[in-house]
């Protein structure tokens, strides 16, 4: 392997556990209604897009630097869409951070009392997917990839299942159907990182197999203008 790959490596995990932070402190935010550690994934959120920035030029210098095997490049490559899908998910921990910062902690949330726990059970799951995810790409280990995509589909089983207890909740209180909104918004960046991570296990399984989990078949024609 060439000398520059396990430094991309370990920035890379670097990246990962400060997302992971931003992710875990956006969770608590959400269910505590706490400004404070909304305020430190705000914070967190600049440093990783730092991060990414850093990863992204340096991927783009060490193949600007000298012929690659494929494999070889198979990892650059599929190392920075992971940087990308970190990014990504700080992103989502920011905006989860925002809004428990500028809405939900301004407004009424006690009807909302009644959903925490499915939150928390999907924030946590969640959690443990990213976890995973970063741990398959650690020790390139494709069986662990796999697993974790297959948890994702729990995931989406407890999104649905809060969106219609926050539909009943909302025809039964009216007048709460503003911070339901909110907070739905907010339901929906969690499980929007769950499907990053289970695309950052995709990119580990590119990486072992030089090929995507569901190769997508295209013909030459495709490219024809006509």
């Amino acid at each position: 392997m060439h000398k520059k790959l396990p430094w991309l490596k370990n920035a890379v995990l670097i990246l990962g556990s400060k997302t992971l932070l931003s992710v875990d402190k956006s969770i608590q935010a959400l269910l505590t209604n706490d400004i404070q550690p909304a305020t430190e994934v705000r914070q967190l959120e600049r440093l990783v897009d730092s991060m990414y920035h850093g990863i992204n030029e340096h991927c783009l210098a060490t193949l600007a630097s000298r012929e690659f095997l494929r494999n070889e490049i198979n990892f650059i490559v599929s190392s920075l869409k992971i940087a990308m899908e970190l990014e990504r998910v700080s992103d989502y921990a920011n905006q989860i951070a925002k809004l428990v910062q500028k809405k939900l902690s301004q407004q009424n949330t006690d009807s909302l009392k009644a959903i925490i726990t499915s939150t928390s059970v999907m924030g946590e799951q969640t959690l443990e997917m990213l976890k995973l995810s970063l741990e398959s790409y650690e020790k390139i280990d494709v069986d662990l990839a796999k697993s974790t995509i297959e948890k994702d589909s729990s995931v989406d089983k407890i999104n649905k299942l809060l969106f219609r207890e926050m539909l009943c909740l909302g025809s039964l209180q009216p007048w709460v159907q503003e911070v339901i909104m909110d907070y739905h918004i907010a339901i929906r960046y969690v499980e929007r990182v769950a499907d990053r991570a289970a695309n950052i296990s995709k990119q580990v399984y590119y990486i072992v197999h030089g090929r995507s989990l569901k190769p997508v078949s295209y013909s030459e024609e495709i490219w024809n203008d006509d």
